[in-house]
């Protein structure tokens, strides 16, 4: 007769390849996890230090794949990050996802980048080769497919013309690169939205 699966909160992590209750409490050492018994970290994810999780995140990264996150970041309710068949995510330090929901999804030959203090919330979904430069932000429920958004200063620097590229408002946008100062504003339809100059 087989032996009875076992069906403990543990085994079912581990079966997922998420990191169990007891090892997340560990994080804690060098992460602020404010609901650990929420939080799922995959095993394979890299971690700077001093990352804040607000409860119901999950970092998914499976065997094939990688995530690499730096130090201070702050992951609100809802962030999901995906790694699956070869994909890569790359994320720098004192980048803020959410509030709101956020995804970043990288599958086969995809890789996600998100560079220091980058700002995205409100619902965002960023997948394909996309590179979200340091003070770049994504404001809305945009579904980004391989975007540029160049490096600038983060949101509240000044002159407003050298922040960070925005994209901003709900829809699609699919291969765009955006210059520093420049915000791209759309809803449903991108490819007729206008770019204008960021200002105060």
């Amino acid at each position: 007769m087989p032996a009875p699966q076992r069906t403990d909160a543990d085994s079912i992590r581990r079966e997922f390849g998420f990191l169990t209750v007891t090892e997340v409490l560990q994080l804690c050492a060098t992460q602020r996890i404010l609901d650990p018994s929420s939080t799922l970290i995959s095993a394979k994810v890299q971690l700077g230090e001093g990352n804040v999780f607000y409860p119901g995140i999950v970092l998914q990264v499976d065997g094939e794949s990688s995530c690499v996150i730096g130090h201070r970041n702050v992951f609100h309710p809802g962030a999901f990050i995906s790694a699956e068949h070869g994909g890569m995510i790359l994320m720098g330090s004192d980048i803020t996802l959410g509030p709101g929901s956020v995804q970043l999804r990288a599958g086969r030959a995809d890789a996600v980048a998100v560079g220091d203090s980058a700002r995205l919330s409100n619902g965002p979904v960023v997948t394909g080769r996309s590179v979200l430069g340091s003070g770049s932000q994504i404001l809305g429920a945009v579904e980004a497919d391989s975007v540029v958004l160049v490096d600038g200063g983060d949101f509240a620097s000044s002159p407003p013309e050298k922040r960070g590229a925005v994209l901003k408002g709900a829809g699609l946008v699919s291969g765009v690169r955006l210059a520093p100062g420049y915000l791209l504003q759309g809803f449903g339809d991108f490819s007729a939205a206008g770019v204008v100059r960021q200002t105060d």
